[in-house]
């Protein structure tokens, strides 16, 4: 090969894109088998930069991170790609995913060597290593650059977050992934966090009941042995119940609640996203109003139990706004517009409503249908929608991030009658550090029942 040749291998190689067969990789390299979430989890970190997996136990996720490093490593050219892994212990990066990557690497007979401190190098290249920085070393990774970056974080729900950011870190370009797998045990990390709707990451998970022996996939026998039991799952709901959080977490691979006070909890939203339900009248449009500042004016429209958001502006005038409200309606006709009169909606309402469309002035701090259980009629509104989601009758867009994240992030308390409260925005914002749920109140506003209802006048 001369000179010429062989540099142009070498330019092809850093063009090369990210390989995208790591379970044909295992079958050749390992002779292994993987089960359907194995696969899915491998296609993912194919296609995701971030790769979120919940799972319950003895699934063999630190298998799979261990293959997906092996994999990572003997498909990239030296000195173009690492993995680095990280757990909470030292001991679990040693003793769990590193001993899995030796017995892959001897297995598969891949290049270079690994070794018991936890590096794997070809030639004078590293090109893996584990390591467990000090929890508060946000620089934990720091001097790490390659192109192609996989970081594992096994045991992820015990990661501290100065960790999470040194991680981010190493990971800016476009051929770098993520995956952070394990137990789902406390959804106040940030393991939960980014578990969560809204998040970003594309997240998966392992329930028991959906590994092969309880599914019923064929596997080879050699694999039964190594993943739960349909006897384990049994003996587990009778000591634990199936509504402790040690069942959710260990068996369903679900978080426990996260609040007990969350008004819509994180798997109603995934339900919703993942629910398709026709379209039927009546047509609604809720409107949220903001003229200036950060908050947005959000249009959103319900058809029956389907509703997504068609319109979101900043920094728009009461007539703009209008204008923008009186074309949804237009497009879509509306058979109620139900529009947060509040401040500067006011004038949207009177726009509406001098020119004959059927708009509903929605006051959320007035006073509410059912004043013995509401505080005002932003609670009643959004215990409404609560109950939507609760009962599987709404279907929100699923690439929407953002009104999944505020939807996530509501919480309601009880006042010293015993009547329920929805958290303030400005109280919501000092907890989150967010902004305001524009998406949210549209939706709610388009889901409320109105103190009064005035049919449509007029030509429109």
């Amino acid at each position: 090969m001369t000179l010429w040749e062989s540099l142009a291998d070498r330019l092809a190689a850093i063009a090369a894109p990210p390989p995208s067969d790591p379970v044909g990789w295992a079958r050749d390299k390992l002779g292994a088998h993987l089960w359907s979430k194995q696969v899915e989890i491998a296609e993912s970190v194919c296609t995701h930069r971030r790769t979120a997996v919940k799972s319950c136990h003895g699934a063999g996720k630190s298998w799979t991170a261990g293959m997906l490093a092996s994999w990572w490593i003997d498909t990239h050219s030296p000195g173009e790609a690492i993995v680095v892994s990280t757990a909470p212990t030292y001991k679990q990066v040693h003793a769990v995913l590193w001993e899995e990557i030796r017995k892959q690497h001897r297995i598969g007979g891949l290049p270079g060597r690994v070794t018991l401190d936890d590096e794997w190098k070809i030639g004078d290249v590293l090109v893996g290593m584990g390591r467990k920085p000090a929890d508060h070393d946000a620089h934990g990774f720091q001097g790490i650059h390659r192109r192609f970056v996989l970081v594992i974080l096994d045991e992820a729900c015990g990661i501290p977050a100065p960790l999470w950011a040194a991680v981010e870190a190493i990971t800016t370009n476009d051929d770098a992934r993520i995956l952070a797998i394990g137990n789902p045990d406390d959804p106040n990390t940030e393991f939960g966090k980014v578990c969560s709707p809204g998040s970003g990451w594309n997240v998966l998970k392992i329930d028991a009941h959906h590994t092969p022996n309880l599914s019923g996939e064929p596997v080879p026998d050699a694999l039964r042995p190594l993943l739960p039991s349909r006897e384990w799952v049994e003996d587990a709901a009778t000591r634990w119940g199936t509504d402790s959080p040690m069942y959710q977490s260990k068996v369903l691979g679900e978080f426990p609640e996260a609040s007990e006070l969350a008004l819509i909890k994180p798997a109603w939203i995934t339900a919703a996203q993942e629910r398709t339900l026709p379209p039927t009248a009546p047509v609604t449009l809720g409107v949220d109003v903001a003229r200036y500042g950060t908050d947005r004016t959000i249009v959103a429209h319900r058809q029956g139990g389907r509703i997504r958001v068609i319109s979101d502006e900043g920094q728009a005038s009461t007539t703009a706004t209008s204008g923008r409200v009186i074309q949804a309606q237009r497009d879509h006709l509306a058979d109620a517009i139900r529009v947060d009169g509040v401040g500067v909606g006011g004038g949207v309402v009177d726009m509406l409503a001098e020119q004959g469309y059927p708009v509903e002035d929605m006051q959320a701090g007035g006073a509410a249908r059912d004043p013995a259980h509401f505080v005002n009629a932003r609670a009643e509104w959004y215990w409404g929608l609560r109950e939507a989601f609760e009962s599987g009758q709404i279907d929100i867009d699923p690439t929407d991030d953002q009104l999944a994240a505020e939807l996530g992030a509501l919480r309601f308390e009880y006042d010293s009658r015993g009547r329920i409260k929805i958290e303030s925005k400005d109280d919501l914002r000092a907890r989150t550090g967010g902004g305001s749920p524009d998406r949210a109140d549209a939706l709610a506003l388009a889901f409320a029942i109105p103190k009064t209802y005035r049919p449509p006048t007029g030509l429109y």
